[in-house]
């Protein structure tokens, strides 16, 4: 008889449980508005890096300027805003250990770029911004081969690289 008792207080007790969890989980429903509910009141800001270039006025003897152009999108169009970054010849070729030549002074403008690149893109996300496509930017790699040379892999090159970017509006 005590066994049968004992049974049965096990069933109640798990059947309450059960009624329990499934008032939670029906609550949880009702109360909590739909994904598609939810969706409409977010809304996003959208922004591009769309492209690098050589400012103007052109380079001096000793330094290179690249910049990148970020287009923050609006109703009116675009607000854009440039980012520059500069390179010292004489310096890049020294640390890199390179010999001034068309080549290196290429990979210097190389790097201009990937500074203003680097740059626009801590920006933008410093200040929310998250990277809605991939990117098609390539960086160069510096590196000593096994014969203590200092080497220049270079990244793929694409004319124009854009880069997407969204954030909730705040």
């Amino acid at each position: 008889m005590e066994i049968k008792n004992m049974k049965n207080a096990i069933l109640i007790f798990g059947g309450i449980c059960c009624i329990v969890a499934a008032s939670v989980v029906v609550t949880s429903f009702i109360l909590s508005p739909a994904e598609a509910q939810r969706s409409v009141s977010t809304r996003f800001d959208y922004a591009v890096i769309n492209g690098s270039y050589s400012p103007y006025p052109t380079d001096g003897p000793s330094v290179v300027t690249a910049a990148v152009n970020i287009c923050y999108l609006q109703t009116a169009g675009c607000q854009d805003e440039e980012i520059k970054a500069e390179v010292n010849i004489g310096k890049f070729l020294q640390d890199e250990r390179l010999e001034n030549n068309s080549k290196a002074r290429t990979l210097v403008q190389d790097r201009a770029v990937q500074i203003a690149f680097s740059k626009a893109i801590s920006k933008l996300g410093s200040e929310g911004w998250e990277i809605v496509t991939s990117p098609t930017v390539e960086f160069d790699l510096y590196y000593l081969n096994p014969q203590g040379i200092q080497t220049v892999k270079e990244g793929n090159k694409t004319g124009r690289q854009h880069i997407w970017f969204k954030r909730a509006r705040q």
